[in-house]
């Protein structure tokens, strides 16, 4: 992963998301998204004129749980597409990046808050 902008390559989505799949649970109950890194994402996306959105998957590296964000394109049929980067493109090299910017809840919880 990028150290300064959260970007992660396609390869590496691909291994995070099938190791959640894979998992038999987790302890994750929310998570903690930085602002700046999330308006990048959008950023991505923004001049999309037909309901721009991005898709959060449920992803692991390392034990740790994660949301990896892509900004989607919604297609002729009303599906909306993944933008994603090339197979073995650098993370954030092309038009297209896949986020990782999160923190798992726990251990980033607000303990006092009634949704933990």
């Amino acid at each position: 992963m990028s150290a300064t902008d959260g970007k992660i390559t396609l390869a590496e989505a691909i291994s995070w998301t099938g190791n959640w799949r894979g998992a038999p649970s987790t302890s994750a109950r929310a998570f903690l998204i930085p602002l700046a890194d999330l308006q990048g994402a959008v950023a991505e996306i923004q001049a999309q004129t037909d309901s721009p959105m991005v898709r959060a998957y449920l992803a692991i590296d390392s034990g740790v749980e994660k949301l990896v964000i892509v900004g989607t394109l919604k297609d002729k049929n009303g599906v909306y597409r993944d933008l994603l980067p090339a197979a073995g493109e650098a993370a954030g090299a092309g038009t297209n990046s896949i986020w990782d910017f999160t923190d798992p809840c726990p251990p980033k919880c607000d303990p006092s808050s009634p949704l933990n």
